[in-house]
Formats: C-alpha cells, sequence, structure tokens
C-alpha cells in the first residue's frame, strides 16, 4: 500500500460492513491488540461474502423470523468496558459499532463510524471523520461526544460511567494516548505519545465501540443493562445465566437486518448443543464440541462451517518453577502433536509448523515448523543433561472440550522421556484464578488456548512474548529471565513495521529468540472454534463467529 493510501482512508464508495484459552476471557477480558491496514473489497467491508446475496443484492437467507445462537454464558452485563463471558461481548458486538471494522473475511481495519482518517507523518496524530446521519437505537445522532465518551470511559480508570470491576481492555491503548479531543461536531483527534500502527485495529475491537453519551449519562453505571449503539440490533432483554434477547434496528445504517431477532442462549453441556443443533433449537454456534464433528457432518439438516485455523492451543511453562532451559525445551520435544490434533480436537486442528503465529494471520511463517518437533530422543538425552530424570512436574488445564485428553496425551509423552506427572483438572470457572495465582502448587504446565480478536501477529506473540504482559510476568515468570526485557523492544518495532515480508522476518525472528533461549511457551496445535449451523441459515460471517466475534446483520433463517 502507498504512503497516500495508508495516511487517507474513505469509504464513500463502499457498500453499506480470546493464554488465551476461553477462562482467559471469561476472566480477564484481556483481548490483545492487533494491526492491518488499508481498503478491501466491497462485500468483505459489509462482513458478508458474496455468495450470500442474491442477483439482486439481497441476503439468501429468509427475512423475517428469530436466529438462535448457543453462547458460553451470559451475566446479563453487555457492556464494552466490562467482560464477564463471549456471549456479552458478542451482543455488544450486535449493539454497538465501532470508528473501524474488521470483517474477518479479510485482516484489514475498514471504516466504520469513521468515514476516514488521516494520520500524520511523524504516525502520533489520527484525525477520524465521523459518518453524518448515524442514528443510535435512542434516536440520538453520532457525534464526537458521544466518541469522546466512549472511548473516555476506556482509558480512565476513574470514570464515573464504569462498572464495578470493570476490564477495559482498551487500557493499554489509552496509557499510551497523550490527547482525545473533538475537533468538531464531526471529527475526532486522537493524539498518541509514541507512533502504534496498531491503533485502527485496536478501535475495532470490542472496547472501542462506541455508545450513545445520552444514555451513559442516564445510567451511568448501569450502562450494561440498558446498551444503546448503532448496530443492526437494539438490546431487548437478557436474564443471567439464561439468555439475551435483541431486536434488529431499523434505522442501522447499512439497513434493517433480515432476521426480526437473535436470542444468544447459553447453551453449557456439549451434549444439549448437540441435540439443539440437530433440532433446530439452535440456529448456529461456535461452541460445538470437537467430537461432534463426525456425526454433524454426516447429517443434512446442519452445516459443518469451514472456518480458517485461528487459535492457538498452548502450554504455559512457569520459569520459576522449571528453571532449568534444557528442562524446558526437552518438556516441548516431548509433546506429540499428531496425537493432539487427532485424539483431542478429532482432526479440526492442525499442527503448529509457524509457531505461535495461525495460517490465518499475516506472519505466519512455516520456516519455525522445528521449534514444535516432536523428538523424544532429543528430549530425554536434555532431560539426562540437566539431571532432571525422574523429577516430579505438575500440570493443570480445565476439564472442558479439548483441554482434558490433551493433558492427558501431554502427561504421558513427559513420562516417556523420565518425568513423573501429577495433573490436576480444574473446573473452567475457576481455572483462570488458578493461572493468576503463581503460588498454587500446579502452576508449573498449564494448558491453554490463545483466541485473537484482532487476526494479527502482535495480538498473539506481541501479547505471549512480552516480558512484561500477563503471559510474561505472571504465568510463565519469563520476566525474571536474563536478556528477556530486550524482546519489549523488538515487539515494539515489529508491530510498527507495515505488512509484508520485512515485518514478518521480524516476527519469525522474535519467536526463534523466544522459543531457543527461553521455552516458556509450548505449542500444541492450531484450532478452530467449530461453527456449525442449521442447514436453512444463511448469510453469517462465520469466519468472524469462528473468533467469537458476532455480525449477524446479513443471516437470514
Amino acid at each position: 500500500m502507498s504512503d497516500q493510501s495508508q495516511n487517507t482512508m474513505s469509504r464513500s464508495d463502499l457498500a453499506e460492513r480470546q493464554v488465551s484459552r476461553r477462562t482467559l476471557l471469561r476472566g480477564a477480558g484481556l483481548l490483545g491488540v492487533g494491526v492491518g491496514f488499508g481498503l478491501t473489497g466491497l462485500l468483505s467491508a459489509c462482513g458478508v461474502a458474496a455468495e450470500n446475496k442474491d442477483a439482486a443484492g439481497q441476503p439468501t437467507g429468509a427475512a423475517g423470523g428469530t436466529l438462535t445462537l448457543g453462547i458460553d454464558a451470559t451475566s446479563a452485563v453487555i457492556d464494552p468496558a466490562f467482560y464477564t463471558s463471549l456471549g456479552d461481548w458478542m451482543a455488544v458486538d450486535c449493539i454497538c459499532r465501532g470508528l473501524t471494522f474488521i470483517s474477518f473475511e479479510t485482516n484489514e481495519p475498514t471504516p466504520d463510524l469513521a468515514e476516514s482518517w488521516k494520520v500524520s507523518e511523524d504516525g502520533l496524530t489520527y484525525t477520524f471523520a465521523l459518518r453524518k446521519g448515524v442514528t443510535f437505537h435512542d434516536g440520538t445522532t453520532l457525534t464526537s461526544a458521544d466518541v469522546l465518551a466512549s472511548l473516555g470511559r476506556q482509558f480512565d480508570p476513574k470514570d464515573k460511567t464504569l462498572p464495578k470491576g470493570a476490564t477495559r481492555p482498551l487500557a493499554s491503548l489509552g496509557a499510551n494516548v497523550a490527547a482525545l479531543t473533538a475537533v468538531d461536531e464531526g471529527t475526532v483527534k486522537l493524539v498518541l505519545k509514541k507512533p502504534d500502527r496498531t491503533v485502527l485495529a485496536r478501535l475495532s475491537d470490542i472496547g472501542g465501540r462506541i455508545i450513545s453519551k445520552a444514555a451513559l449519562t442516564k445510567y451511568g453505571a448501569d450502562i450494561g443493562k440498558n446498551l444503546v449503539g448503532t448496530g443492526p440490533f437494539k438490546y431487548s432483554a437478557a436474564t443471567a445465566g439464561q439468555s439475551i434477547t435483541l431486536e434488529s434496528f431499523a434505522g442501522f445504517r447499512l439497513g434493517k437486518p433480515p432476521i426480526d431477532r437473535l436470542v444468544l442462549r447459553q447453551v453449557q453441556d456439549p451434549s444439549t448443543i448437540v441435540s439443539s443443533l440437530l433440532s433446530g433449537d439452535l440456529s448456529a454456534t461456535q461452541f460445538t464440541p470437537y467430537s461432534a464433528v463426525g456425526q454433524m457432518k454426516q447429517d443434512d439438516s446442519v452445516t459443518v462451517q469451514n472456518t480458517p485455523l485461528g487459535f492457538d492451543a498452548i502450554m504455559m511453562i512457569d520459569a520459576r518453577r522449571i528453571p532449568e532451559v534444557k528442562v524446558r525445551k526437552a518438556i516441548n520435544l516431548a509433546i506429540d502433536r499428531a496425537a493432539i490434533v487427532a485424539q483431542a480436537f478429532f482432526g479440526v486442528a492442525a499442527e503448529p509448523v509457524g509457531y505461535a503465529i495461525p495460517p490465518s494471520q499475516n506472519g505466519h511463517d512455516t520456516a519455525l515448523a522445528d521449534l514444535s518437533t516432536h523428538d523424544v530422543a532429543t528430549a530425554k538425552r536434555l532431560l539426562q543433561e540437566a539431571g532432571a530424570v525422574g523429577r516430579e512436574v505438575r500440570l493443570m488445564a480445565a476439564s472442558d472440550t479439548w483441554h482434558p485428553k490433551a493433558a492427558q496425551i501431554i502427561a504421558q509423552n513427559l513420562t516417556d522421556i523420565g518425568l513423573k506427572v501429577k495433573t490436576d483438572s480444574v473446573d473452567p470457572s475457576t481455572y483462570f484464578s488458578r493461572l493468576v495465582d503463581k503460588s498454587d502448587e500446579f502452576h508449573e504446565l498449564m494448558i491453554w488456548e490463545r483466541n485473537s480478536y484482532i487476526p494479527d501477529p502482535d495480538n498473539m506473540v506481541g501479547s505471549m512474548a512480552n516480558p512484561a504482559g500477563l503471559y510474561g510476568s505472571v504465568l510463565s515468570g519469563m520476566d525474571t529471565l536474563d536478556g528477556a526485557d530486550t524482546l519489549a523492544k523488538e515487539l515494539f518495532e515489529a508491530k510498527n513495521l507495515p505488512d509484508g515480508p520485512e515485518r514478518t522476518g521480524a516476527y519469525s525472528k522474535i519467536q526463534r529468540r523466544w522459543a531457543e533461549d527461553y521455552m516458556v511457551l509450548s505449542m500444541l496445535a492450531y484450532s478452530t472454534n467449530l461453527v456449525v449451523s442449521n442447514a436453512k441459515v444463511k448469510g453469517m460471517n462465520v469466519k468472524a463467529l469462528s473468533n467469537h466475534r458476532c455480525f449477524m446483520e446479513r443471516a437470514g433463517v
């Protein structure tokens, strides 16, 4: 992309568009950051593939009716600044839109509530021109005041509209903001302290969603029970532990959604998820158990969607508990990833040949395949050289989805090279609290997953290899190792490079040093959140749904 197109982007000609496993997201709301630049095709920018429309440009699903999505959970508090479950944030996705948008059919941010923007030559000042005539669900019109109120509460921990325990996913971006001002009613200026090419992508994330200032003034910290946005669906009702009901918004700037109602229903039992999909009680879900993939593919009443491999299945190694790098490398070499792909994911996965950057993201580099090699002989040799044969190691994993089987396989792998393994299976609702407790007796080997709400290497490697971040400090203790602090500087430089061979090379170099010098993250597999839908459902953005993003404005039933 040319410098000019990076600095000025317009959508006037465009069509009118998560270590970490789910417990990290559920417990902490830490969603990372990402990057992408440029304009995309008309339909991709709208979040709907060309085949989902007929010759007249209309969605192929029938108009009207209710679409019911199965979700992990709901607290009935739906607030971009407060994370409790993926289901709640899927509702935020439907109710609110942001200045920018990433469809996941492309990895690049496109204009949304901001119809264009300019970036200063020094990369510090972003000036957003807001789209005119955009209406909130409460009838008010979008202005710069709404943007300042919405982003300001993300940046300011003392904002009075924040609920108790607010997670503020854009807090780290806010720490780099020197000023957020309104030039006029239709223009917002964001000034950074240091350049950050990920800003446009980060503003597409849940935390960047814009709320009606009038609603924030009216409801304050209770906005999560009365969320008002500009999105395709408006809040109707929510019951904790049960469901969220949304109604289509006729005033949505891209047109009224085909369906009348969207219900997000909490369904946690795997067998119930399967039976509800087959019976039609659920229209779709990305929480389908992997064990059911064979059965689903043989049933014509449902469709197993083809979605990209977008999340990392990982095992964190605490270097404070296992201080010898040779032992950590032996553990990594012992893992039979082919068995994990086949037995834990039932084939809905692939071996991690590009280390921590999955194949769906820019920067995936198969030259890193050796970092995830299965080599029992070398593992045994390293263990002997470290004098660690017969040592006991402790492994914990959540008790849901693919984690128990992966733990079983890894425990056997480590036993085979001469370690004694003690395991603990943890209820998903309490797993995150165990992970962040460095004093926990099982805080040695921890099976997890890293989902990406923003499809970019900085959201994966940038989050996990940063010694000052959650993964690098609390989880792995990498920040206590010599030289690890220099990774932060390398990551900053890499994220500010334009997409292309140089940026890929920078991330590959970082990953190799991260693995070879420290080995605090052992990659297990790449996988996808398995999306299955009723055969009659059309027009869903299934790639987004496989990343726990909910773009249902073109879906029909």
